[in-house]
């Protein structure tokens, strides 16, 4: 169906102007500014901020949890919560519990949020290792399942890994990279790093021959404190991505502002960086022997917040905007993340006096915050 959306203010992310949008099928066909298309529905929107839709880059899409047994499953996302955070399209993933939560429920999940809109991917694995599949291997998981992009997330530098070493991390990198070729995937292994003193050494380790391109590596949660933070900047200088934790208040981690404020001391390209939420995840608490302390569940609201302080704290729109959109497209080579000619039409709507969100279009139709269709 055509509709043209009419005097909006674009972030595409970069500023390009007041114009008008004209939607077909889901794809944005056209941006414009003078007066045409004049037989197709208009849907004035009055001055408001377009954005791209939030690329959530790590979901536990079915849940995550079990740290505390049983009772602290996690339940699913649902897609009126993930379009209420302005998300529009997320990568699925499994956690520490790959015995309760299986892949094959995750790729089920996956395809329910996509017949939602939702611009939904996974990669298969979890913090274990060898890498559990659903087909047996990796290289079929992801040459034969179309939404598999990589694996993830695997763990490192933290007490519940599997102490994978340079040489099988080599290995199954090599998996990834082959396997992206033949399926034509952007090829991603997503790599949860814990508090433990070791950091990024692994992932330095395994590149230092140059074998394997840094690129096919993102580390992740890598604002946990200070000096891991300052391991990813030296991984970033040396030609790597990293993707930062979105942070509640109550979280011990680093803020995204502050986090965004360290890396631009370190003269980091924040073309580099990523912003992700964990969303329905656990964020466990640990003592110093190791044993569990306290648990809470991650919320997608926490990129809506996180952008908004970046800016308030003095970021330009642009710039913070970046991180949670089209460098995510970017690096995981998805058709959205940016308002252009040709992309999915995954379109925040703003408010341009406090940055907070009005509704979501998602594949082209709009939503309100209760996740309704909506005439805005």
């Amino acid at each position: 169906m055509l509709k043209v959306l009419k005097d909006l203010e674009v972030y595409s992310p970069r500023y390009i102007g007041k114009k008008n949008l004209l939607i077909s099928n889901g794809i944005i066909e056209d941006i414009f500014e003078e007066e045409k298309y004049t037989d197709i529905p208009v849907k004035d929107m009055k001055g408001m901020y377009a954005f791209p839709g939030f690329i959530d880059g790590h979901v536990h899409v079915i849940g995550g949890g079990g740290e505390a047994g049983f009772t602290s499953r996690i339940e699913e996302i649902k897609t009126k919560k993930l379009l209420k955070c302005g998300v529009t399209g997320v990568i699925g993933l499994l956690g520490t519990d790959s015995v309760t939560r299986s892949l094959i429920s995750l790729f089920a999940k996956i395809m329910a949020l996509r017949e939602d809109g939702i611009n939904a991917y996974m990669v298969t694995g979890s913090y274990s290792y060898p890498v559990k599949t659903i087909t047996g291997s990796v290289e079929k998981d992801m040459i034969l399942i179309e939404p598999v992009i990589g694996i993830g997330e695997l763990a490192i530098s933290d007490t519940r890994s599997s102490g994978v070493d340079a040489k099988e991390l080599k290995r199954v990198a090599h998996e990834v990279y082959v396997s992206s070729l033949i399926g034509k995937k952007s090829g991603k292994i997503i790599v949860h790093v814990g508090k433990l003193p070791s950091k990024l050494s692994l992932l330095f380790e395994t590149v230092k021959d140059g074998e394997i391109n840094k690129n096919v590596f993102l580390p992740t949660h890598v604002n946990r404190n200070y000096e891991l933070l300052k391991d990813a900047a030296k991984w970033v200088k040396s030609g790597g991505y990293i993707d930062l934790t979105a942070a509640d208040e109550e979280s011990r981690s680093i803020s995204v502002k502050e986090a965004v404020k360290f890396l631009l001391k370190e003269d980091v390209n924040l073309e580099h960086v990523l912003i992700s939420s964990d969303a329905q995840g656990s964020l466990p608490s640990f003592n110093g022997n190791g044993d569990l302390d306290s648990i809470r569940v991650s919320d997608c609201s926490v990129l809506l917040n996180s952008f908004r302080e970046c800016v308030e704290s003095g970021m330009g729109v642009e710039e913070a905007l970046r991180m949670f959109t089209s460098n995510v497209s970017g690096f995981f080579g998805f058709n959205s993340g940016k308002i252009e000619r040709g992309k999915r039409a995954d379109i925040l709507f703003v408010n341009p006096s406090d940055l907070t969100l009005n509704a979501v279009m998602v594949r082209g139709e709009i939503h309100a915050l209760d996740g309704n269709k909506s005439g805005v």
